[in-house]
Parts: structure tokens; C-alpha cells; sequence
């Protein structure tokens, strides 16, 4: 046991500083910058060729957009699998709950868990933010009922089906508007060259496919996590 620990620190200080050697192999924030075309034309382009003020988003929903359409598909392989691991763990009997005062708390607290993520998610295209980000706030907010109110009361409120049923709901709106640009005659994923509706950038109703890619990546992050929660916290009767 203690070979196993010394071998497991010294395994943990040689990438420790393989880490820390790499870091500081990088260029500064300046040379990175004069360096790169391709920051400067999406510093300089950016608001103009996608129409989102968060260049951000316009980066993960227009530029590579196609790689977060991978990244989107890892989510639902893990979904897929963690659900399939567990699938027939019966729920435990005994999840019900915390006490009455960490229940009002949450019901006062609720509301703006999910105002918050829901407006990280609808602005991400103007505002720091967005689907990723809003859509782990949701699935927080229901971790926490399940914590709160027990998972009996969590699968009442939001069935496990729903939840499925969300997550691929969200993975066809983001197919659909990706086979936009290929119908539209432009590429897959497309974004303003699709016709979608540019807008002035700064306002809400802008972006072109942006803020569709967004709420798409917002709700399946959020059910994805939250059924990935969900099934592995259930147990078996004790």
C-alpha cells in the first residue's frame, strides 16, 4: 500500500511538471495574437461574418462548428452509456429528501437557478456565455431537486423519459439547422449563407443559426447531465 502511494505521487509530480514545462512553452497573450491570421480575421470579421457580438459562440457555432457538433455527439455517447450501465438499478427507497427549510430554500432559490440558466443559454451569441455553460446551470438545478426533494419527487417533476425524450429533441433541432446550409445549396452547418437572419449584432433576434445552435446545445447538456446523474445515483434496495 505505501509503494502504491509513493508511486502514485511521483506519477502525479512528473505531470505535474510536464504540465508547468508545457505551460510555459507558450507564447504570451501578445504573441499570440500577432502571430495568428486566423485571430486577427476573426477579431476583425467576426461580428460581420456571423453576426454574434460574443466571438466565443461565433467560433463554437460558425467557425468550427462542425467540432462542436462532435463534441455534442461525445455528450450522448456518455449519456447513452451511463444509461445503459444502470438502467435497471431500481430507485432506493429511502431518497426523500432533506429537511422542510432546505425545501422552502430551494423553492425560493429555484426560479432564478433556471431564469439564470436559461438566460446564459438565450444570450450566448451577445453575452459571455451560452449553451454549454446554461446548460450545465440547468442540469444543476436538477440535482438539486433530487438532493432536496429526494429522486422519487426529481423523476415526478421531470420522468427520466422527458428527459430523454429532451435531450433527443435537442440533437435533432441542431441536425435540422445544420442540414440548413446543405438543402439551402450552401455547406453543411452553414450559418448567414443559409439565409438565416443576421440581425443587428447586439440584439437578441441576431446571430443567423447561432442562438438555434445554442438552445440545441443548452437543452441536450442539460438533460444529458442530468440523466447521467440520475442514473447513477439510483440504488439498489437495501
Amino acid at each position: 500500500m505505501r509503494l502504491r502511494k509513493i508511486a502514485a505521487a511521483i506519477l502525479i509530480l512528473v505531470l505535474t511538471l510536464a504540465l508547468v514545462g508545457a505551460i510555459a512553452e507558450l507564447p504570451s497573450p501578445d504573441e499570440r495574437v500577432s502571430q495568428s491570421a486566423l485571430t486577427q480575421r476573426i477579431i476583425g470579421k467576426g461580428v460581420v461574418e456571423t453576426g454574434a457580438t460574443n466571438l466565443v459562440a461565433a467560433v463554437l457555432f460558425d467557425y468550427r462548428a462542425f467540432d462542436t457538433l462532435g463534441e455534442a455527439t461525445v455528450i450522448f455517447a456518455a449519456v447513452a452509456g451511463v444509461v445503459l450501465m444502470f438502467y435497471h438499478a431500481p430507485l432506493h427507497p429511502s431518497a426523500i429528501g432533506l429537511s422542510i427549510l432546505a425545501k422552502r430554500s430551494l423553492d425560493v432559490i429555484g426560479p432564478f437557478v433556471f431564469v439564470a440558466g436559461m438566460y446564459i443559454v438565450v444570450y450566448g451569441h451577445i453575452s459571455p456565455g451560452g449553451g454549454f455553460q446554461g446548460g450545465v446551470i440547468l442540469a444543476t438545478l436538477t440535482i438539486l431537486i433530487s438532493i432536496v426533494y429526494g429522486l422519487q419527487e426529481e423523476r415526478r417533476l421531470l420522468d427520466p423519459r422527458f428527459k430523454t425524450a429532451l435531450e433527443s429533441s435537442a440533437a435533432l433541432l441542431f441536425m435540422t439547422v445544420a442540414f440548413v446550409g446543405v438543402f439551402s445549396g450552401e455547406y453543411f452547418l452553414s450559418n448567414l449563407g443559409a439565409g438565416f437572419f443576421r440581425g443587428h449584432p447586439g440584439s437578441v433576434l441576431s446571430g443567423g443559426a447561432i442562438p438555434l445552435l445554442n438552445v440545441a446545445i443548452g437543452l441536450k447538456v442539460g438533460a444529458g447531465l442530468a440523466l447521467v446523474f440520475y442514473s447513477m445515483v439510483k440504488k439498489e434496495p437495501e
